[in-house]
């Protein structure tokens, strides 16, 4: 999965939400909701879906689509899917773009970091009629917290991926392999990092330490929060789950920004990592580049390394790979239900139809596993359940950006991955603390005109920020001033006023 610039930065926001009560009251991970799987398919019209999608068609796409159309039939679905794609470093413009121009795109990857701007300016369609109409296995298969992640004023917006999520981005990956040639400790803390990073310095001169992220796993050392109206360093506001006043404040004035921000300095100065975070001068495919062993550390989410492995043994047979999550023994919260989703144009004449298909996917392994990982024997093998794609020709190969619609309880993995780490993985939830910033996610309409502002400046200055050579205290005396000027402290107040209400009807609520 490639990123655009900063794509780690644009991951987390949350917004407020009271979830339809059709899908009950919010809960913590392992609840669901109990309607029922059965699918209706009453009203379905014979369509072709349009479907709008980041990074490039997979090369035996069209056999397993072919493959698909015919399964749908032969279950009762008319329905027939062409895809467009966009390259990523354009895709999240277009996809606005597209939809203010009312081109017949049906269903689209959307996010949890944009989910609240996209609805504010119209450009999704709310679900609710649709799932309880063709979604009942999506909505009995969906914890009630991810449906909070994709819920703004009362409308659910998308239909969330159903995978690990509690501090999902908290990572970085490692070459588990080096560290243990040079007989390091696993790596826990900073320090850890520190030592691995300059261990690679000194004795591995063609590697490229650390390369290709923005140091979002710095937090679970520096300040574990929550984000709003954007993604990590990216949203101007965060609370702290700690917090006993659970206050919205500034990430520009948080020690943790300060913190990451010298760390990440220290490392340019110490030659670990070229400026920028997602400069790709240097490496143009920085996954690749990775995954060929040119690089001992990058960007990595809680299945990243799931999805990687496969692509660096073929490459790499000697090398391991590590998922690095800093403090295991510090509480791991649920901050989000949600991140990737896919939503439904508000321009779109087939709603239902869109669900539907959605919903066939997500109602058996059969339907699953035709569309994420191809025709068995044709594009994938299985060795005892696990995913194989030795001796699979070239032009079978199905890859498909499946990261947009995973489900935890139909995933395979590769045989790669050991049964401990899968089972770890499936689990990761289970002992998460739930945050009260759990649902709750802003209403930007009343202050969209000084969040657009703001992004104005933060995507100027951030950067600038992240470079070792740059004069701290004038950049940032003049980034905050204009924050400010831009309505920084009405964004503060009027995030704070809405979390407010919506924990006091929370406390209610479970009262």
């Amino acid at each position: 999965m490639k990123r655009s610039t900063y794509l780690l930065l644009t991951l987390v926001t949350c917004v407020l939400i009271v979830v339809a009560l059709m899908y009950g009251k919010g809960g913590g991970p392992g609840r669901t909701s109990t309607a029922s799987p059965e699918k209706s398919k009453t009203g379905i019209q014979p369509t072709t879906l349009h479907l709008l999608f980041p990074l490039e068609k997979p090369v035996a796409q069209d056999e397993v689509i072919q493959a698909v159309e015919a399964k749908l039939a032969k279950d009762g679905l008319p329905i027939k899917l062409e895809f467009t794609y966009i390259p990523y470093d354009q895709y999240w413009n277009k996809l606005w773009l597209n939809a203010a121009s009312g081109e017949p795109y049906d269903i689209a990857l959307s996010a949890f970091s944009n989910i609240a701007d996209l609805v504010s300016k119209k450009v999704l369609a709310p679900l609710d009629d649709a799932l309880r109409d063709y979604g009942q296995a999506i909505v009995a298969s969906t914890p009630d917290y991810a449906f909070q992640g994709v819920t703004i004023n009362s409308h659910i917006y998308g239909i969330p991926r159903v995978m690990p999520i509690a501090e999902f981005q908290s990572f970085v990956q490692i070459r588990g392999d080096l560290r243990k040639k040079y007989g390091l400790p696993e790596i826990k803390t900073v320090a850890d990092m520190d030592t691995y990073l300059e261990t690679i310095h000194v004795n591995e001169p063609t590697i490229t330490p650390y390369f290709y992220d923005t140091g979002r796993f710095l937090l679970r050392e520096y300040g574990d929060v929550a984000f709003f109206a954007g993604g990590y360093l990216n949203a101007p506001v965060y609370i702290d789950p700690a917090d006993p006043e659970l206050k919205v404040r500034d990430t520009y004035e948080s020690d943790f920004f300060l913190h990451i921000m010298e760390k990440m300095h220290e490392w340019q100065k110490k030659g670990y990592i070229p400026y920028g975070p997602s400069d790709t001068s240097k490496y143009p495919d920085p996954e690749l580049a990775f995954n060929s062993g040119k690089i001992a550390a990058t960007w990595s989410v809680v299945m990243k390394q799931t999805e990687r492995i496969d692509a660096f043994k073929a490459m790499y047979p000697d090398g391991e790979l590590e998922n690095v999550y800093l403090h295991p023994e510090k509480p791991k919260y649920l901050f989000t239900g949600a991140d990737n989703i896919l939503s439904v144009f508000s321009t779109s004449q087939h709603v239902n139809e869109s669900v539907a298909f959605l919903n066939w996917l997500r109602s058996s392994q059969e339907n699953y596993d035709l569309f994420t990982y191809g025709i068995k024997d044709v594009n994938y093998k299985l060795k005892d359940e696990a995913i194989v794609y030795e001796g699979i020709d070239p032009k079978h190969a199905y890859n498909p950006i499946s990261w947009t619609w995973n489900d935890i309880r139909f995933a395979r993995f590769s045989t790669y991955i050991s049964p401990a780490y899968s089972k770890q993985l499936r689990n990761w939830d289970k002992e998460a603390i739930v945050s009260p910033t759990l649902g709750f996610v802003p209403d930007l309409a009343p202050i969209k005109s000084e969040i657009a502002q703001l992004n104005v400046i933060i995507t100027e200055y951030l950067p600038l920020l992240y470079d070792a050579k740059v004069d701290w205290t004038a950049t940032m005396a003049s980034f905050r001033a204009k924050l400010k000027d831009a309505g920084m402290n009405h964004v503060m107040t009027e995030i704070q006023r809405q979390f407010d209400a919506y924990h006091a009807s929370r406390k209610v609520d479970k009262s």
